[in-house]
């Protein structure tokens, strides 16, 4: 027993010890949140053919985790099956910033939504 566990405690602190000073994977890290609202030009009075109308965007946060300033962040999302992205021109290590996607027309009030793909260049 006391063996099994000191091959787990030295298999944990193997894993992170890799973590700290051989995993040098960088990225970029992304929250969003979904914004809907419902769509305002329509006669009250005029037969409706479907349910109402509404446009989702996502507004996040982007934050640079790597050590290398980025250009042309491109951010891409789906929004029920349909796509919509935001683009950021440059992005320095470290730094944060909000974005806000391109609006995208739905007929459910609380649409699915998930990201992509983000891609971006690095520059020298």
């Amino acid at each position: 027993m006391k063996t099994l566990i000191i091959v787990i405690l030295i298999g944990v602190a193997g894993y992170f010890a890799f973590q700290y000073f051989f995993d040098k994977s960088e990225t970029v890290k992304i929250t969003g949140n979904i914004q809907v609202s419902q769509r305002g030009n329509f006669d009250i009075n005029a037969p409706q053919v479907s349910g109402p109308m509404y446009i989702a965007t996502v507004n996040g946060t982007i934050r640079n985790t790597t050590r290398k300033p980025l250009k042309n962040v491109f951010i891409k999302y789906s929004i029920s099956g349909k796509s919509t992205s935001a683009m950021i021109f440059e992005l320095g290590p470290g730094q944060q910033t909000n974005f806000t996607t391109k609006s995208v027309k739905t007929i459910g009030k609380n649409p699915s939504f998930s990201l992509d793909n983000v891609l971006y260049d690095e520059m020298n």
